[in-house]
């Protein structure tokens, strides 16, 4: 199983297997890169039409998203959220300020909840280890949680070597 790689900014390096998305973000995301990701996403659900499995890992970082772009990011997020089975989102930011996005994050997942399972993380494998079911029953017993941990670390590797050290 390897991630293919769709969406590649500065800002974002998204991969794709089978019905599994993995999206990371490091750093400044404007409103213009929003809307790259979304027609790309677009494209991409416009060549393979059905129910998608996705995982979003945000790496620490000092920028955070203005009112202008959580709005735009909000509504892409709900544009497609009937086309998911499940999702999760690590926040590997560590200490009390990853903490408090991990809680303000499950706080606003428990007000408005999403229309499939959906669940926070402050690790990469937790959150793997609960979509590997999720992810089997869309694309086969080929996606074990080993192997989608493989899988998902060789694209943070990719993703790690080009980030500017903070």
């Amino acid at each position: 199983m390897k991630l293919e790689t769709i969406i590649d900014m500065p800002c974002l390096l998204t991969g794709v297997w089978s019905r599994l998305g993995v999206h990371l973000f490091h750093g400044q995301v404007t409103t213009r890169d929003i809307e790259e990701m979304e027609r790309s996403g677009d494209a991409w659900l416009a060549r393979h039409p059905g129910k998608i499995v996705e995982l979003v890992i945000i790496f620490p970082s000092r920028a955070r998203l203005g009112n202008v772009e959580r709005k735009r990011m909000s509504r892409m997020i709900k544009r497609h959220e009937l086309d998911r089975t499940a999702s999760a989102t690590v926040i590997l930011a560590q200490g009390l300020g990853g903490a408090v996005h991990r809680s303000l994050l499950t706080g606003l997942l428990m007000l408005a909840p999403p229309p499939h399972p959906a669940k926070v993380f402050g690790a990469t494998s937790a959150a793997i280890d609960w979509l590997a079911p999720r992810v089997q029953a869309l694309c086969g017993g080929d996606a074990t949680s080993a192997a989608l941990t493989v899988a998902v670390d060789e694209l943070c590797a990719t993703f790690r070597a080009r980030l500017p050290l903070d």
